[in-house]
């Protein structure tokens, strides 16, 4: 497994979807340890269950933040109900996870994101085989809109930048066990 930080693909929803960005980043993972590639749909709910406790700790002091900035926040759900969503999320355009409203879908990309009055951001999911290599991508953009958005994002961007790489280490191992389930329920 490799994590390595590349460039926007132009070619990608979110990169087509995105205007005046303000910020992008791009997180690839290589791997050969998958037997298939993962569909879009299971890399964003992979991505939402490789969440560390600590993780989900900052993501909480986060909605109290954005709550009191006028930001759009999560609905709050149980540990219980977050589960069985994320179980039955179906990655239609329309869907949402937390905050993340799918936008736009091709075979290879999931485009989520959300707008707020201070800054948009898109984050998409996406994933396709090259030779042997199994690769999942976290692609980011962001267009500030006004000065607490400027103020927000400076707050938020390293935690962004650190923890995207964690969660993507994890999100191997999530995705393995969404396929493991998939050839389970399959097998049966």
């Amino acid at each position: 497994m490799k994590i390595t930080e590349i460039e926007l693909n132009k070619e990608y929803l979110i990169a087509k979807q995105s205007k005046d960005i303000s910020y992008s980043d791009v997180f690839q993972l290589r791997t050969t340890s998958l037997k298939e590639v993962p569909k879009p749909k299971d890399c964003m709910v992979a991505f939402f269950k490789a969440f560390s406790p600590f993780f989900i700790k900052l993501l909480l002091s986060r909605e109290k933040i954005a709550k009191k900035m006028g930001l759009k926040t999560a609905t709050k759900l149980t540990q219980k109900e977050r589960e069985a969503h994320l179980n039955e999320f179906e990655g239609n355009i329309g869907d949402s996870i937390a905050l993340f409203d799918v936008l736009d879908k091709s075979d290879i990309e999931l485009l989520t994101g959300q707008r707020d009055k201070h800054l948009d951001f898109k984050l998409s999911f996406i994933s396709y085989e090259e030779g042997d290599d199994k690769i999942m991508e976290l692609a980011t953009t962001v267009k500030i809109h006004n000065t607490l958005g400027k103020i927000y994002f400076f707050l938020v961007k390293p935690f962004h930048r650190y923890f995207m790489k964690k969660i993507f280490i994890k999100m191997e191992k999530e995705v393995t066990l969404i396929e493991k389930r998939r050839h389970d329920n399959t097998a049966n």
